[in-house]
């Protein structure tokens, strides 16, 4: 008994200086690498669902033009030198530089001491944009110092939808809409050079009319804008709509 107490005790001996000692650990000897960080980022708000694609409509913007963002981030430690990574249009894409947004600058650099980069896009409230949309698509590839292992990932095991992380899609286009809260009965038939007219002349932002516009509100648009029609055809201007009818506001508002 005692003589295996003594094996015992010299195999946990053995043991011990073993897991003691330090042993070498591999570290990763592959190249940095390089997404979109809106594809995989902290969550906004619980539920939250990532997307690799954005739509930008100026149906209900005032503004001409639209500037966007475009992060990319690294999967690496800071470094001490700018360190550029590649960052090109796919061919897929049907907006054209220089219409429908800035020309790009041909070099893109992830700035020493940081692990991000912010690319500022610049759209173009085209008019061909009112009947058909255009497309950006941005593709990261790899280069001498990044490299792009993190391709995608399944984000509904049902229909093998998946998220891109090397793949980033802007969906623009000026397709009119008509706006949540319009009332035919004070403002009449919709139309866009009815809604123009009336951004214009009431200097309400469309938007307004899409979401917060109260019922009172919408019937003094109507009876306001009516009012303008009349005084614009008795000076000999009236307003027609783009199928050459007259311009006329709801019922309600006669």
């Amino acid at each position: 008994m005692k003589r295996i107490t003594v094996h015992i005790s010299v195999l946990l001996l053995l043991i011990t200086m073993f897991s003691c000692k330090k042993q070498e650990l591999k570290t990763y000897e592959g190249l940095p690498s390089v997404y979109f960080n809106e594809t995989n980022r902290r969550l906004k708000f619980q539920g939250e669902v990532l997307t690799d694609s954005s739509v930008l409509s100026f149906s209900l913007a005032k503004v001409k033009d639209s500037v966007v963002t475009v992060i990319t981030t690294t999967v690496s430690t800071p470094s001490s030198q700018d360190r550029t990574y590649e960052l090109v249009i796919d061919p897929a894409s049907t907006a054209i530089a220089g219409t429908h947004y800035d020309v790009l600058p041909k070099v893109f650099t992830i700035k020493k001491n940081t692990v991000t980069d912010t690319v500022r896009i610049k759209f173009f409230r085209t008019t061909d944009l009112q009947t058909k949309g255009v497309t950006l698509f941005f593709d990261l590839k790899p280069n001498e110092n990044f490299s792009t292992p993190m391709i995608d990932k399944t984000i509904n095991a049902t229909t093998k939808q998946k998220i891109s992380y090397i793949k980033y899609r802007y969906f623009i286009n000026d397709i009119i809409k008509r706006p949540g809260r319009w009332l035919d009965g004070y403002l009449g038939k919709f139309s866009r050079k009815k809604l123009e007219l009336m951004t214009t002349v009431l200097n309400v932002d469309p938007a307004y009319l899409d979401t917060s516009v109260q019922i009172g509100e919408t019937l003094g648009y109507g009876l306001y804008m009516q009012r303008y029609l009349n005084e614009m055809r008795l000076a000999g201007k009236t307003v027609y709509e783009d199928d050459g009818t007259e311009m006329v506001m709801g019922p309600s508002a006669q």
